[in-house]
């Protein structure tokens, strides 16, 4: 047997006792907090599967760099969570105290808080890698500058070169906290010229 195999089967086994030690924990707090019994093994999935997505998206490699910030981001945050949740749990269970308001009020917005969290990490792994204003600058600077020099707002610049009106702005934006003048000079008709 290979000493990847056994890695492998260690961390079977420490993932499984950890995962069930956590889930004990996370679903008894949900019923300190006033979860229904019948719900209260739901904060937990919620946590566990959070951190999952986020590390698979992070150690995945294969997502744009943004993509695997945030999911970095979410992964340590939902791991710490859970160990902060878990102490939480069983402090409270060990000297039979009740939650303070607080305290339920941030666990029950736990559920919603990482959704929202997934939702934003599953728009950025369906992004591509470059964004469109990038394309934009490769693909047709000179347009863009003479669009820019010739006054084009927002709107003119995504209509005349096919992107969305907030990668104009970005483009508008660019343009004005670098200084750089436009690529092109604008002639007296109005017209760009090199």
């Amino acid at each position: 047997m290979s000493a990847r195999a056994v890695l492998y089967g260690l961390l079977s086994v420490v993932a499984g006792a950890a995962a069930v030690l956590s889930f004990a924990a996370l679903r008894d707090l949900a019923l300190l907090c006033g979860f229904a019994s019948q719900l209260a093994w739901l904060l937990p999935v919620v946590v566990d599967a959070g951190a999952a997505a986020g590390s698979l998206v992070w150690l995945g490699g294969r997502t744009a760099r943004s993509a695997r910030t945030f999911a970095r981001a979410l992964a340590l945050a939902l791991l710490g969570l859970s160990v902060a949740a878990n102490a939480l749990g069983h402090g409270l269970e060990a000297f039979r105290l009740a939650p303070e308001w607080w305290v339920v009020v941030i666990v029950s917005a736990v559920a919603p808080a990482v959704l929202g969290a997934v939702v934003h990490l599953a728009v950025l792994v369906s992004r591509p890698d470059d964004p469109p204003v990038a394309a934009a600058d490769t693909d047709g600077p000179a347009e863009a500058d003479a669009l820019i020099a010739a006054g084009a707002g927002r709107r003119r610049l995504a209509r005349e070169l096919g992107i969305s009106e907030y990668e104009a702005r970005q483009l508008l934006d660019r343009n004005r906290t670098t200084g750089e003048p436009p690529l092109l000079a604008v002639n007296g008709s109005g017209r760009a010229t090199p």
